[in-house]
């Protein structure tokens, strides 16, 4: 195989799992376990403030209409459809609208804190914030599982490990640089991605 056909090979591979995941983020499923995870926790939040002032038929319906809506969220928040729903389910899609919003946003700027601050710093910042922003743990879990992938060149996270943090801070400098220009390239496609996908 030509370095060439190597190259292309690899950038078509980072390109589809990226693709993949702001897929994932804008459906609301993935076919990853780890994601899927990620975002059924925060349907679940979502959902549990559903029809909270509701008697029990009312708030069935609610979580029968927001179940039926989540299933394709993202054709809910064109203005035409939105207007005519309950408001429960309006502050639910604001709520995925808000996730998309900053999920688009943190993707744009995740490359630059990299190479500002470092890949072990800013993946540490990344893992500390995800505790409170469903977006920062998508992307969190998605760098995580890119890395773990057959789609990186040189390096690739051992299964078994599962904190993306320990496992950057304790490499040698060498396989640091490694990692660090994986994730780079493929935040570079999530990035593009994220802005031609996902609608501000």
């Amino acid at each position: 195989m030509s370095e060439q056909t190597m190259i292309n090979k690899l950038e078509k591979g980072r390109a589809e799992f990226a693709y993949n995941c702001v897929s994932d983020a804008k459906k609301f499923r993935s076919n990853n376990g780890n994601v899927e995870k990620v975002l059924n926790e925060f349907l679940e939040t979502i959902r549990n403030n559903i029809g909270k002032n509701a008697d029990v038929d009312e708030k069935q319906k609610l979580l029968e209409r927001f179940d039926q809506i989540f299933k394709e969220p993202d054709k809910y928040i064109v203005k035409e459809n939105f207007a005519n729903l309950e408001d429960d389910i309006k502050k639910a899609l604001e709520k995925y609208s808000k996730f998309l919003e900053n999920y688009r946003s943190y993707a744009r700027k995740i490359p630059t804190m990299i190479l500002t601050n470092g890949l072990g710093q800013t993946v540490a910042f990344v893992s500390s914030k995800s505790e409170k922003e469903t977006a920062y743990k998508l992307l969190y879990t998605q760098i995580t599982e890119y890395i773990k992938s057959s789609c990186t060149s040189r390096i690739t996270m051992p299964q078994e490990k599962n904190d993306l943090v320990e496992w950057v801070i304790s490499c040698n400098s060498t396989e640091y640089r490694y990692i660090t220009s994986e994730v780079l390239a493929f935040l570079n496609w999530l990035r593009r991605l994220a802005e031609g996908l996902i609608e501000k």
